[in-house]
């Protein structure tokens, strides 16, 4: 398979056996979109799911990160991330 560079996206070809390919056309098709774009999607969908999970992994590592927070500082800080 070859993979193109195209700015900060990666092409890459693959291949899909054809019953995959007909339950995923269904399913782009379902969700109004065509199967490439479906594909993407899903894939960035679990990608995040995967960086999540690290993120949440590394909370429970740290002690402090399960500290319960007053109000006040609940509120602040979800000030500060919405900046």
């Amino acid at each position: 398979m070859s993979t193109i560079n195209a700015g900060n996206k990666k092409r890459k070809n693959i291949d899909l056996a054809e019953e995959t390919f007909r339950a995923l056309s269904v399913l782009a098709s379902a969700n109004g979109k065509n199967l490439k774009v479906y594909i993407e999607t899903v894939l960035d969908n679990e990608a995040k799911m995967l960086n999540e999970e690290i993120i949440y992994r590394e909370f429970l590592r740290n002690p402090e990160s399960q500290e319960i927070v007053s109000i006040e500082e609940k509120e602040k800080f979800e000030l500060w991330l919405n900046k």
